[in-house]
């Protein structure tokens, strides 16, 4: 199951699938008053499923990505025929939506999954659904397929994403200073998109896995320092903007990465980018881990931040040139 979700989501970009329990990352935020103080929720912890192919024993996973997205998502969205408002969030779901259909279709272990998305969306979907739904479309030759989600459209349900990533025991998280979540490898050059939770049909493990072992702090302390410099100058520079970062300044790391998240701005090149967000796209490049290999493309960082459109119509056409 875990090996057929990881290879459909690489085909797609998303490099980064990591298997966890959710009473590890429930654990930690409580361990940090998180929960009590109504900052954050705890996950659903449901019984744990055991992957027979490589003995990993969780009830989620981490989705996420690397720099690998860009050029699977412009090549989506080349073939879209009509124009789409957020074009990378509807490709995130919808791919990651067909992954774990193709996945929980055909298993007869799993009831449902819900998806804590990255955005504060929640999502539950019925394994029986996307069987009936899988047979309809078969005889009707529908290729729309809607996903048969319940959207809990009244209600944010925020998950710290590097949270999550820590207790996955492959990521630094930064908690004190700078909030950065670092990879050993790829460095900051990753974003989480999802937690998707798995419900069996039958509980047939009711013990929690031990949690791995934090990841070690894999950036030097000259750096760590630079990055606490740059992060404190870019709450300075955004306390200035009442109506766009400074707005969240007074608001949990997570209202914050929300607000990052759902902004749209002018950002087609370097100029263009308001001065409030300079700082923190300068955050991710202080560190050195991963930046060589893994540091995303000038178009990709700065439609990661901006949400500009602009930078797509370039994009694509710099492909279509390059196709000609």
């Amino acid at each position: 199951m875990l090996r057929f979700i990881q290879r459909q989501l690489r085909q797609k970009g998303f490099d980064l699938c990591h298997p966890i329990h959710t009473n590890w990352y429930n654990s930690l935020i409580r361990s940090e008053g998180l929960v009590e103080s109504g900052t954050l929720e705890v996950l659903p912890e449901p019984s744990a499923i055991i992957d027979i192919e490589n003995g990993a024993v969780f009830n989620a996973v981490l989705i996420g990505n690397t720099k690998s997205i860009w050029h699977p998502f412009l090549d989506w969205l080349a073939d879209q025929s009509q124009q789409i408002a957020s074009p990378l969030d509807t490709f995130v779901e919808e791919t990651i939506h067909h992954a774990l259909d193709l996945c929980c279709q055909d298993n007869p272990e799993i009831k449902c999954f819900e998806l804590f998305w990255s955005n504060g969306k929640r999502q539950r979907v019925n394994n029986r659904e996307i069987i009936s739904q899988k047979s309809i479309d078969d005889d009707v030759n529908k290729t729309n397929n809607p996903y048969h989600c319940f959207d809990y459209k009244d209600a944010s349900f925020l998950v710290s994403m590097q949270r999550v990533a820590k207790v996955s025991g492959h990521y630094w998280h930064d908690d004190d200073a700078t909030k950065l979540c670092v990879h050993p490898e790829y460095g900051t050059w990753t974003a989480f998109r999802t937690v998707v939770v798995f419900e069996p049909n039958e509980t047939k493990l009711t013990c929690i896995p031990p949690a791995p072992q934090f990841c070690p702090c894999p950036v030097s302390n000259d750096e760590i320092k630079k990055a606490k410099e740059v992060f404190e100058h870019a709450l300075k520079i955004s306390s200035s903007d009442v109506e766009g970062y400074g707005a969240t300044l007074d608001k949990p790391w997570e209202e914050l990465c929300k607000y990052l998240h759902n902004t749209v701005c002018s950002g087609s090149d370097w100029d263009k980018v308001p001065p409030s967000m300079k700082p923190w796209i300068r955050l991710r490049d202080v560190i050195s881990v991963g930046r060589e290999m893994w540091k995303y493309s000038d178009a990709q960082l700065l439609y990661h931040y901006t949400k500009d459109p602009e930078i797509l119509r370039r994009e694509l056409k710099r492909i279509r040139d390059e196709d000609n």
